[in-house]
């Protein structure tokens, strides 16, 4: 029992020190996605102007969720997302939903999360993969 504690511990610690790691602004300096082998960067490509995330930090406690707020500018205008966060898997995974009686839950793959540098990926069940990197200012 002592030793389940323990891991519950170990794991909440790693799910929350990547919440503090994300909080803050990060700006998108890619945006590619993968389709049957082709991988565009929509950045590169101009169709994506730019991409901000600000993530507000919290301490996370069972099933809590975090305010997450999304801003996107694209050749066709901007649209502004207020969304809901939390990490879990050790701080490999990002789940996003709309509101707090959402049961819809988006999984993201946090590949890399370092105190500059966030990398978030996504696999749809056709086997289409967006990777977003992120920079922190």
């Amino acid at each position: 029992m002592i030793a389940a504690i323990a891991l519950i511990a170990v794991a909440c610690n790693k799910n929350q020190a990547a919440v503090k790691k994300l909080d803050g602004t990060w700006t998108a300096t890619s945006f590619k996605s993968t389709e049957d082998g082709v991988t565009v960067d929509w950045m590169v490509e101009g169709f994506i102007t730019s991409l901000t995330y600000v993530f507000d930090g919290c301490k996370l406690k069972n099933d809590e969720f975090c305010n997450l707020t999304t801003t996107i500018v694209t050749s066709f205008g901007s649209d502004t997302e207020s969304d809901l966060y939390n990490v879990t898997n050790d701080g490999e995974t990002l789940q996003t939903k709309d509101d707090a009686s959402s049961t819809t839950i988006n999984t993201i793959t946090i590949d890399e999360l370092t105190n500059s540098t966030c990398v978030l990926s996504e696999t749809d069940s056709d086997g289409n993969k967006t990777e977003v990197t992120l920079e922190k200012q």
